[in-house]
């Protein structure tokens, strides 16, 4: 959606992320201190998403062969900067950080891709005036679970759990939309890790019957035509 700040908007992303530096920081800098109506709650937004982001999105354990490469390309580096310490200072750093990453099993995919793909599609929802934002309330055996979901009209939406246990073995947690006066819409699963944090973005068809509650029930694995299991998230109706 295009408008006069949409500039902003992109300085706002990335400011948020705290990657913003140089001519274009110090002008959003003053943006900011000018108060502007529009760009301070989508800051807020924006850094609350990233913070629901970072809890939702899964680590893995990288193969032992990009391990072996990321090590082996950090030590050609550093062999390349023997002579120069402010550069090998900078490779040094980002060779602690890396090695860091590699021993706690936090390498995402393709190099932060999805990370950026899934963030890229919330913030794009925030910012169409139709999304809306429900809050999920834990229910039947899961009384202390916690979740948000963010729905559009066209079909578009993403939902963030807490607090929900794994699914046990060969059980899994259905994501459904219940239309006014209409059956339930399985619209994905939702995996946790073992802090009881996940998310799902969901792309399903466009329903003409506006949304009235949004559940997630724990179903046997394959469950899709209707809900039969307890329900553990569930909206109030709308």
């Amino acid at each position: 959606m295009a408008t006069e700040h949409e500039q902003w908007f992109e300085r706002g992303e990335i400011y948020a992320l705290g990657a913003l530096d140089g001519a274009e920081l110090k002008d959003y800098q003053a943006h900011l201190d000018s108060h502007c109506p529009i760009c301070e709650p989508y800051l807020r937004e924006t850094r609350k998403t990233l913070n629901l982001l970072h809890r939702s999105l899964q680590p893995t354990m990288p193969p032992r062969a990009v391990k072996h490469r990321i090590l082996q390309q950090i030590g050609d580096e550093s062999a390349q900067a023997k002579w120069f310490p402010r550069r090998r200072q900078i490779i040094g750093t980002i060779a602690a950080g890396v090695i860091g990453m590699l021993l706690t099993g936090t390498y995402y995919h393709y190099r932060y891709e999805r990370r950026h793909r899934v963030y890229s599609s919330v913030v794009e929802l925030l910012r169409d005036p139709a999304t809306r934002d429900y809050t999920l309330y834990g229910t039947g055996p899961t009384p202390a679970a916690k979740g948000r979901f963010l729905w559009n009209p066209s079909g578009e939406g993403h939902i963030f759990v807490s607090d929900l246990p794994s699914a046990p073995e060969g059980r899994m947690y259905a994501v459904w939309t219940i239309p006014q006066h209409s059956a339930p819409r399985y619209v994905g699963t939702v995996q946790t890790n073992p802090k009881g944090q996940g998310g799902l973005h969901i792309h399903a068809v466009r329903n003409e019957l506006p949304i009235e509650i949004f559940a997630v029930t724990l179903e046997p694995h394959g469950t899709t035509s209707a809900p039969s299991g307890p329900m553990v998230l569930v909206s109030k109706p709308s």
